[in-house]
C-alpha cells in the first residue's frame, strides 16, 4: 500500500508544529547592542493607556520601567513601575496611560537601574545616558505565566550600561498591547528552524523508499 501525499503532508504538519511554538523571536545578535532607536506606535483609543504585563527577570540589580510619549515630551503614569526584585511574577499587570495619549503616538521603553541612578537606559539612542539602545522589541504571542494567552508587543530591555552590558536584552522582559512596533517588526522563522524542516522531510522521503523497496 502506497503513502500517500496526504499522509506525508499530515506527518510534516504535526512534526512541525513544535518548531513554530515559540511566543516570540529571542534576540539573536547577543553581544551586540542594537544601534538604532525602537519606537513603537499606540494603537489604543485616545487616554486608554496601554496594558503590561511581566514577563521574566534575569537582573541582579533592582530596575523599574518608564513609557515615555516622545509625540507629547510627557510620561504616561504610573512611572518607576515594575520593580523586578519585589518579585514581580509573571503576568503582573499594570496600566500606562495619559490624559494626552493619542493614537499613532510614539512611544519609547525606559528602565532606571538603582545602582546606576545617574543613568537612563532607554529603546531610544537619544534618551539613554550612553547613547545605546537599551531594548529589543518584537511581536508576541505566547502564554505569560498562568495568565494565559496573550497577544502584543515583546519587549526585553538591557539594565547595564555600555562597557558593561553583554547585549542579551533578557534582564527585563514585558509585553505590552496597544503598542505595535514601527516596521511592523514579526517573528520569522530563524534559518535553523528550515534546515530542521528540510532535514525531516528527507528522513520522511527516505524511510518510505525503503519500505516500498522490499
Amino acid at each position: 500500500m502506497r503513502l500517500s501525499m496526504l499522509a506525508i503532508a499530515s506527518i510534516l504538519a504535526a512534526g512541525t508544529t513544535s518548531l513554530f511554538a515559540d511566543s516570540f523571536t529571542p534576540y539573536s545578535n547577543v553581544g551586540n547592542p542594537i544601534t538604532t532607536s525602537s519606537p513603537v506606535t499606540y494603537t489604543g483609543a485616545n487616554g486608554v493607556g496601554i496594558n503590561a504585563y511581566f514577563y521574566s527577570v534575569s537582573a541582579a540589580d533592582t530596575d523599574t520601567i518608564s513609557v515615555f510619549d516622545a509625540t507629547t515630551g510627557t510620561f504616561l503614569s504610573p512611572q518607576g513601575v515594575f520593580n523586578n526584585q519585589s518579585p514581580s511574577t509573571p503576568g503582573s499587570e499594570v496600566t500606562f496611560t495619559s490624559s494626552t495619549l493619542k493614537n499613532g503616538d510614539t512611544l519609547y521603553f525606559d528602565l532606571f537601574n538603582t545602582s546606576f541612578p545617574s543613568d537612563v537606559f532607554s529603546s531610544s539612542t537619544a534618551i539613554s545616558t550612553d547613547g545605546e539602545n537599551h531594548a529589543y522589541i518584537t511581536a508576541f504571542d505566547g502564554t505569560i505565566g498562568s495568565f494565559g494567552t496573550i497577544v502584543g508587543t515583546y519587549v526585553g530591555m538591557e539594565d547595564l550600561p555600555k562597557g558593561s552590558s553583554d547585549w542579551d536584552y533578557n534582564d527585563d522582559t514585558f509585553v505590552f498591547n496597544n503598542a505595535s512596533p514601527k516596521g511592523n517588526l514579526a517573528p520569522t522563522p530563524e534559518p535553523s528552524t528550515f534546515a530542521l524542516l528540510g532535514t525531516g522531510l528527507l528522513g520522511v522521503a527516505g524511510a518510505v523508499r525503503r519500505k516500498f523497496a522490499r
